[in-house]
């Protein structure tokens, strides 16, 4: 005799799904701020952690999920926080780099005559870009926002304006070498 497990009951796991995520929303955002000090990568890692539990829901065990939560959460903060380390390191880098790193400019007359190029082939570089690029690097770079500002001026999650950056230095990066 085989046994097969009682049929699940689509709109109760729903709604179990659906508390769970009520009552541990507040305490993990405030864990998540506590490890992150930024509300918008907070906010990021949340939906991140709440992704993770909804996939794997069906599977998922009530009696050690606060744990798992917990810590799903941490490693996804941790995650978080390596990703914007090198992220951070590498616009540095690129902004660190001047123009002209291949060749030094000359002295004298020709200089500015060379700042004035570069300072052109920058400009088609960034109208070369896709207008949601470009509207990351134009806020940042002339506007001096800070990416959560961004995100939140332009209605979208701090992990994609971040995106948006990193693809755009890549491109900038690719144009202005050639």
């Amino acid at each position: 005799m085989q046994h097969h497990p009682a049929p699940v009951d689509l709109a109760e796991s729903n709604a179990a799904l659906a508390e769970l995520i009520r009552q541990e929303r507040g305490s993990l955002h405030q864990f998540l701020l506590g490890l992150l000090r930024d509300r918008a990568a907070a906010d990021d890692v949340l939906q991140q952690v709440f992704l993770k539990l909804v996939e794997g829901w069906p599977s998922f065990r009530l009696e050690t999920g606060r744990s798992w939560l917990f810590t799903v959460a941490y490693h996804e903060a941790m995650d978080h926080r390596r990703r914007q380390t090198r992220l951070d390191a590498a616009l540095a880098e690129l902004w660190a780099r001047p123009v002209w790193q291949a060749r030094p400019p000359p002295a004298g007359a020709d200089a500015e005559a060379i700042r004035r190029e570069a300072i052109d082939a920058v400009r088609r570089a960034l109208a070369d870009l896709p207008a949601a690029q470009r509207e990351v690097v134009e806020r940042r770079m002339y506007h001096n926002q800070t990416f959560a500002t961004i995100a939140a001026e332009l209605g979208c999650p701090l992990g994609t304006v971040l995106t948006r950056m990193r693809l755009a230095m890549k491109v900038l990066t690719r144009l202005l070498e050639e």
